[in-house]
């Protein structure tokens, strides 16, 4: 799946998460032509990134004192625990079971986007409607 093309990316209009999820998606989209000498380092950096944003979400809700909060944070710690789990063995040459685990990571990933995250975009634009309608504009 080709998860960098326009149709498999979801605006959900607030451009700080917008931004984000364009460039992970642009990232796990080149998992596939990363060559397997360069793939571990690839996988880890990856890792980190997700790690960031995921926090970087989970700091919003915070400051939002969003609802959801529990539950969205359950959901990127799954995730999480399920990329820290293989990263060893990705770290010690085996590229296979790094590319399996980012195999299951897209179709999640625009799942999540649809759901999670787009409530709380909702929760973000009624939060900060002045802003919203300038960037929208």
């Amino acid at each position: 799946m080709d998860i960098s093309k326009p149709e498999h990316e979801v605006q959900l209009g607030v451009p700080s998460m917008d931004g984000s999820h364009h460039e992970l998606l642009n990232q796990i989209g080149r998992v596939g032509v990363i060559p397997d000498a360069e793939f571990p380092d690839f996988y880890l950096s990856l890792v980190a990134k997700i790690e960031r944003d995921f926090r970087s979400e989970e700091l919003l809700m915070e400051d939002l004192d969003y609802d959801g909060i529990k539950t969205h944070r359950e959901q990127h710690a799954r995730v999480l625990g399920g990329l820290h789990h293989v990263a060893p063995r990705v770290k010690e040459g085996d590229v296979a079971i790094g590319r399996r685990a980012m195999e299951l990571l897209p179709q999640w990933f625009l799942f999540h986007i649809a759901t999670m995250d787009r409530s709380l975009a909702d929760a973000v634009r009624k939060a900060k409607p002045a802003a919203h309608a300038s960037v929208a504009g």
